[in-house]
């Protein structure tokens, strides 16, 4: 502070007192004088102050005591006290200091007195002047927000407050910041002369990333109220981004070129000098000759640059592409490039179709073939959308099956949409299919289709049957019946949308899928299979099979479908008979079913008959056993015999039933044939794996076996060697020929009746071996030696119960008393199966061989011979004194599976055992025929591929015999034409 002394006043004062010493030279007394004598403060800002010392001194010659001190005029805008807190008793020659403070709280002058009270007796109440001038001074702030906007973090940014002084005086103003992020904001006090205007400068330097928590107050003036001023301010991470920070070009075909436009953006709201534009050159495939840099990108303005891709090479290719940026943070704004050498290609066929002139209230289809015909690197291609342009002349005549998009297709692979004409209304018709993909040429593919409709008169078809009954069919199995559509009228009858309305969950499927349209000519008829899964928890099904009809007043026809899931007791075998394909002129040979009750109770049979089917009378059954009802005890069975026509042609379908008391419903087998005027016929087969086999010896257990079972028993460690030389995941057990039980002269607890079950049914000895079993060739050798007491020998039975329910599918039988005496755990799924018969005299079962055949291939699955295959060691040709007869049955049935038979009367088993496990083990190298061809006829594909050599047709076995197996996986097929003697 500034301020004029008033020296004036003292000379006052030292001129009283000297009068007064005059006046009292008698007495001593103390005396106080003040410097200086008064005071001008001069003009002082309100609110602001200013201060002073005046200094007391004691210039008597006795002590003086300073009482107290007080300032008399304008309330609160002077203050006076000691600098001091000692007692203030002042000596002579001694001083004591003052501090006096002056603050206006109002405009003009505002005199005053310092007053001083003491202990002189002269002059105890000293009293000083004082004087001062109040003025209102402060500066003017504005504006009063400030918004820095949004700036790259790392960079800076000054905005500045303008203050004004209309004031006589100097003031000082400052700022102070608040707030979370106040430390990345930069702002100093400033003065602001007399009637001076300067800027107050406010600086962000942004460090972290985000809108910035800040307030700024400011003080205009010493004392002061604060002064708010509103502050927004956000940092970016980076200001120039790149839209889009990837550039794909997908794929482009070698040696073509494709262009595309990278962008940047300023996002921030400062503009950005862009310096240049680069490439790192890692793919001489990128260009750009993009010019006008340097550039300033204005806040939010958005600019695009070219860049051109044309593959050298195939396959992918990237690079980067970088926008040279003024900006601390991020000088480069990078833009990755990526690309492909080798484009997806888009073969489309047809792009136009014309139905033609079709019946109104058909439903004809055209396949649309769709292939991404690209090179094999070429990259995918996807069918982004599949839609119709609306019909103008009204509802649309075309459509397609739905396909889920999108679509994609790798090079090489196709996809074929179905796409239907199926008119409403007729006359001409058109549509327009368009697709929409990926492909570098063909992003937007249109497919025209057109047709005519034709009326013509209602249908008068016929269906049979009209409802679908599966009987009982056991849990877990399937079986399959037919429809037949026949048109009865003089017109051609359009039939559509033949599929099934109720599935009942899925239990009913049509095995050849949905019939979209057919069209039957007058007197024509076609028939399609409708198949039943059952659930493993049983129980009653209800289905219904749709047929929609060009009849107005019926135009939907509904079949009903019916099914009943249970176990039975009688198991049929085989579960299904089908004759294949058969001509009129030779009539197909005669099939036997067989059923056995495999219950511990007695049945009832009460029919036996052929139901509703396709055709009627194109089955017949004879051979039932009379009178009916007739009981059959547990382990019992009967034969049926089964005769098919084969005079209407197509496809015939209908179902064998049995009643019995112990079914809800009669128990079904399905009964199969096609007629057909075709004499050329394909055999298809597949050559299995063998590295898994069950193999089940069935020995003859007669008495006349007294001098094979030596010679089987020394065969056995041929057999085991072989397969353990081979590493095969084996299963091996033994039953013999005998059914019924005779004696007990005869070992293993069933008295020579295994009737299927493994040797030995008492569990005596392990009965089901594997490769992995302790000493397993000696108890195969003692498994073999079933004993001589049996009288009739039924190989193919005794097969037959051993792989069937209840014995294959129970731990114990529970027809008998013997314990776990069942057979489970030795058929699986996934193994081959070999059944090796060992006997002196010819098979004796009750049913034909092909019955037995058939059984064992559903069994293992048609067409995969090495899945089923028997051997026989038997009676040959070649007799000696100890067989009986010739072992025809087993001939002809190792025949038709692929095996072979060799003779019993040999001395020596074991070349015989070696060689049945050396075919047995090994790939397939004969493939029966299920019909004799004509001489000169066979014809043999493998894997599609003609194979002229290494192969013979071997008639005696109706077979194809190979010299180069196909390997293991190989789909052989055997083309010929049909002799009449297949009859």
């Amino acid at each position: 502070m500034t301020g004029r002394w008033g020296i004036w006043a003292l000379a006052v004062l030292g001129l009283v007192a000297g009068c007064a010493d005059r006046e009292r030279s008698t007495l001593a007394d103390g005396r106080l004088t003040a410097t200086p004598g008064g005071m001008d403060f001069q003009k002082v800002a309100l609110y602001d102050a200013r201060e002073t010392e005046i200094s007391l001194r004691n210039v008597g010659r006795a002590p003086v005591d300073v009482n107290e001190v007080w300032v008399e005029g304008p309330e609160g805008a002077y203050r006076a006290e000691f600098t001091s807190d000692v007692p203030h008793s002042l000596v002579p020659g001694s001083a004591a200091s003052l501090k006096v403070r002056f603050a206006p709280t109002k405009e003009g002058g505002q005199p005053a007195m310092l007053v001083v009270r003491s202990d002189t007796r002269i002059e105890p109440l000293l009293r000083i002047p004082l004087t001062g001038s109040g003025v209102d001074a402060w500066a003017r702030v504005s504006p009063r927000s400030l918004d820095f906007g949004r700036i790259e973090a790392d960079s800076s940014k000054t905005l500045a407050l303008s203050l004004e002084n209309p004031t006589e005086l100097a003031v000082e103003v400052t700022p102070r910041l608040v707030g979370a992020d106040k430390d990345e904001f930069v702002a100093k006090s400033v003065v602001v002369e007399p009637g001076a205007k300067v800027e107050l400068p406010i600086q962000f330097n942004p460090v972290k990333v985000g809108r910035k928590q800040v307030a700024l107050a400011l003080t205009p003036c010493r004392g002061c109220a604060d002064v708010p001023v509103l502050v927004a301010a956000e940092s970016l991470e980076q200001a120039v981004v790149a839209e889009p920070p990837v550039l794909d070009f997908a794929a482009v075909p070698v040696d073509r070129e494709a262009f595309r436009e990278s962008r940047i953006r300023n996002i921030s709201t400062e503009p950005m000098t862009v310096n240049q534009l680069t490439l790192d050159g890692l793919d001489l495939s990128y260009s750009q000759a993009n010019t006008g840099f340097p550039l300033v990108l204005q806040p939010g303005e958005v600019r695009g640059f070219q860049v051109r891709y044309s593959p050298g090479h195939m396959g992918p290719a990237e690079d980067m592409a970088r926008y040279h940026v003024v900006s601390k943070r991020h000088p480069t704004t990078d833009v990755k490039l990526k690309g492909f050498g080798g484009a997806a290609e888009l073969c489309v066929s047809p792009v136009t179709h014309d139905f033609g002139m079709q019946p109104l209230g058909s439903k004809t289809r055209v396949m649309v073939n769709v292939k991404n015909c690209g090179s094999s690197n070429a990259g995918a291609l996807t069918l982004e959308s599949l839609t119709w342009q609306p019909d103008p002349s009204g509802p649309a005549q075309f459509n397609h099956t739905p396909l889920a998009m999108p679509h994609t297709l790798q090079p090489g692979q196709e996809i074929n949409i179905p796409v239907f004409y199926e008119p409403t209304r007729t006359g001409s018709a058109s549509g327009v299919l368009v697709m929409t993909t990926n492909a570098y040429s063909a992003a937007t593919v249109q497919m025209d289709f057109r047709g005519t409709a034709l009326a013509h008169a209602p249908c008068e078809l016929a269906i049979t049957p009209m409802a679908l009954d599966f009987g009982t069919v056991p849990p877990g199995r399937g079986a399959v019946l037919g429809v037949k559509l026949e048109n009865k009228g003089r017109d051609l009858c359009p039939v559509k949308n033949i599929q099934l309305r109720d599935s009942d969950g899925g239990v009913f499927r049509m095995p050849g899928g949905d019939l979209f349209g057919v069209i039957i000519y007058p007197g024509d008829w076609f028939s399609f299979q409708v198949a039943v899964q059952m659930p493993v928890t049983g129980g009653t099904f209800a289905g219904t099979l749709q047929v929609e009809q060009m009849e107005p007043a019926n135009p939907v026809v509904l079949v009903p479908l019916i099914a009943n899931a249970q176990a039975t007791c009688l198991i049929p075998s085989p579960w299904y008979v089908d004759w294949g394909v058969a001509r009129r002129d030779c009539p197909p040979e005669p099939r036997e079913v067989n059923y056995l009750n495999a219950c511990t109770m007695p049945v009832s049979v009460s029919n036996v008959w052929i139901g509703p089917g396709t055709t009627d009378g194109e089955f017949s059954v004879s051979g039932v056993p009379t009178p009916l009802p007739f009981t059959l005890q547990p382990g019992e069975a009967f034969t049926v015999d089964l005769d098919y026509t084969a005079q209407v042609y197509g496809m015939n379908l209908s179902p064998l039933f049995v009643s019995s008391d112990d079914l809800a419903a009669p128990l079904l087998v399905p009964l199969i044939g096609e007629s057909s005027k075709r004499t050329d016929k394909t055999d298809h087969f597949t050559q299995q794996d063998v590295s898994k086999v069950d193999v089940l010896f069935v020995v003859d257990n007669t008495a006349s076996m007294v001098e094979e079972h030596p010679r089987l028993v020394s065969a056995i460690p041929s057999f085991v060697d072989a397969a353990l030389a081979k590493q095969v995941d084996l299963h091996v057990a033994v039953t013999t020929t005998g059914i019924t039980s005779v004696s007990n002269a005869c070992p293993g607890g069933a008295q020579g009746g295994e009737a299927g079950r493994f040797f030995p049914a008492d569990n005596a000895r392990p009965r089901i071996l594997t490769q992995n079993t302790p000493n397993l060739t000696t108890l195969l050798q003692q498994n073999v030696q079933v004993g001589q007491c049996a009288q009739v020998e039924q190989g193919f039975e005794a097969m037959r119960r051993a792989l069937s329910p209840p014995l294959v599918n129970n731990a114990d039988d529970p027809r008998t008393s013997l314990p776990r005496d069942g057979n489970l755990g030795f058929l699986r799924d996934a193994a081959a199966l070999v059944v090796v018969f060992v006997g002196d005299e010819d098979d004796h079962s009750p049913d034909a061989v092909d019955t037995y055949v058939a059984w064992a291939q559903q069994l293992k699955g048609q067409n995969q011979p090495q899945r089923a295959t028997f051997y026989a060691i038997a009676p040959t040709a070649t007799a000696c004194g100890t067989a009986g007869g010739t072992g025809t049955r087993y001939a002809e049935a190792t025949a038709r599976t692929g095996g072979e038979v060799m003779n019993v009367c040999a001395a020596n088993y074991g070349p015989l055992l070696s060689a049945v496990a050396n075919k047995a083990f090994s790939a397939q190298d004969r493939f029966p025929l299920s019909d004799s061809p004509e001489p000169g006829s066979v014809t043999v594909t493998v894997n599609g591929a003609p194979v002229t050599t290494g192969w013979r047709y071997d008639a005696p076995t109706n077979s194809v015999v190979f010299t180069n197996v196909p390997a293991p996986g190989a789909k052989v097929s055997i083309s010929y034409r049909r002799s009449c003697d297949a009859g």
